[in-house]
């Protein structure tokens, strides 16, 4: 009945938890890695800079302009008195006299400024510039951020992977703590059925009160193991959600514990795999390119500046606010503008010097990275065939331990053999089943650092 009971339990906390697979946490680790997406940003922000840099290439076209109406108000002591030439004339003044005089009267006139001026004024540009030649630093910029977008794109990939493997690390973390904490439950199941059958014996008088009590202690012994195993296994999932980005705690990770398809690749075929697909690597040769790059720009600064501009302007002034057909004027130039640094101060040969040195650090450091790397897929290939080994021995281990206790149990419950031998056993086949499957974990988490530092797609 107690059985039944717990059976019954257990299936409806089943239906009470959403079993999540590895793909599935891995795609929602993918989704809410804030890391992750700052890194997405960054590609964005550098296909951006791309475009803008390699646009200064084409023609660059502005126009500006400007429609201005102005009032002027003029003080009287701005306005000087009217020019009257006749009064000076006697009575002796023939027509032609009186016609100059009129003649300078109007004339005069004309510069004395009215009281309230008005003026339209209309004005436009159309300037044109192209570059022709910066000595090869224009050119050298769109190659550097390319590169740099290139860089943005490695290390998303890069960042990618390592949330993989962190994500699957935690996967098997509770896979394994759950296969563990069974273990601890089961071992005090077994402890628990052997106590009943003491129990039995001592009821018949068949064994000692001593027997008795070192039933019960053991069994006392693994409740709070199995409590720790517990705890444990509830520790696990709440690092396996918050890596996937929930908080929900009906998700659980399912899937196979199981051993890992066996991999022939040898050592030198893991390192040249690993030469070859890095991304790590990638990227420190791309460093090195873009180093080189910076190097050949500021050799090219005692190279001229030649750039082609042109202009287009058209304008207009008008004494009143209305502009008419032929108040309208033009303008137009065209000139090919160039410059030659002679001397700066040394600046131009100091920052040649650094760029060179910049290009040869990052030639030193793609070297300690390549060394390192094969330092890597050396120590992991060495973790992969130790963990073989181990789970080799963990088996047999088992399968003896397994048979340890049946033997155990056998000559017990046949007053053969003693209660302790039993106990023995039990802590035993406990012992190495944690053992057992600490040994596929390890394997698995082998595989995996492997196939990583070998550049494999995860």
């Amino acid at each position: 009945m107690r059985r039944i009971i717990g059976i019954c339990m257990m299936l409806l906390i089943g239906w009470s938890l959403f079993a999540i697979s590895l793909d599935e946490s891995i795609a929602l680790a993918k989704a809410g890695n804030r890391e992750l997406l700052q890194a997405k940003e960054d590609i964005f922000k550098a296909d951006a800079t791309y475009k803008d840099v390699r646009g200064n290439l084409l023609p660059q076209l502005s126009l500006q302009g400007a429609y201005t109406l102005s009032t002027t108000h003029l003080p009287d002591s701005a306005i000087p008195p009217a020019f009257d030439f006749t009064s000076g004339l006697d009575a002796t003044a023939s027509d032609n006299d009186e016609y100059l005089a009129g003649a300078l009267n109007g004339l005069m006139s004309s510069f004395i400024p009215a009281k309230t001026q008005r003026e339209g004024s209309l004005a436009m540009q159309l300037k044109f510039q192209q570059v022709l030649f910066l000595g090869g630093k224009l050119i050298n910029g769109i190659k550097a951020v390319d590169r740099y977008r290139s860089i943005q794109n490695l290390i998303y990939q890069v960042k990618e992977r390592e949330l993989i493997v962190s994500t699957t690390e935690l996967f098997y973390q509770c896979l394994l703590a759950e296969k563990l904490a069974q273990v601890q439950q089961d071992a005090l199941d077994t402890a628990s059925r052997h106590l009943q059958r003491v129990e039995n014996l001592n009821t018949e008088g068949l064994i000692s009160e001593f027997d008795l009590m070192r039933a019960r202690l053991e069994v006392a012994k693994l409740r709070p193991q199995v409590i720790s195993s517990r705890n444990n296994y509830n520790l696990a999932l709440e690092a396996f959600r918050r890596q996937i980005g929930t908080d929900d705690d009906s998700i659980v990770p399912t899937g196979e514990f199981g051993v890992p398809a066996d991999s022939d690749i040898s050592e030198t075929e893991a390192l040249e795999n690993a030469l070859n697909s890095r991304l790590e690597l990638r990227l420190a040769s791309i460093n090195t390119e873009v180093n080189q790059i910076k190097y050949n720009a500021e050799r090219g600064n005692y190279l001229p500046n030649v750039a082609l501009s042109a202009d287009y302007s058209l304008y207009t002034v008008a004494d009143e606010f209305a502009i008419e057909r032929d108040d309208f004027g033009t303008q137009y130039s065209i000139g090919i503008g160039f410059q030659i640094p002679l001397f700066t101060g040394l600046s131009n040969t100091s920052k040649r010097a650094v760029a060179y040195h910049s290009y040869r650090q990052a030639q030193l450091q793609e070297r300690d990275y390549r060394d390192l790397i094969e330092l890597e897929v050396k120590q992991n290939h060495q973790s992969l065939i130790s963990a073989r080994e181990n789970l080799a021995v963990q088996n047999e281990n088992i399968r003896m331990a397994e048979r340890n206790l049946e033997l155990a149990q056998y000559r017990f419950d046949n007053q053969v053999g003693i209660q302790l031998e039993v106990f023995d056993a039990q802590v035993t086949r406990s012992a190495i089943q944690l053992e057992y499957f600490n040994a596929i974990y390890q394997l698995v988490m082998a595989n995996l650092k492997l196939k990583k530092s070998m550049g494999f797609e995860l």
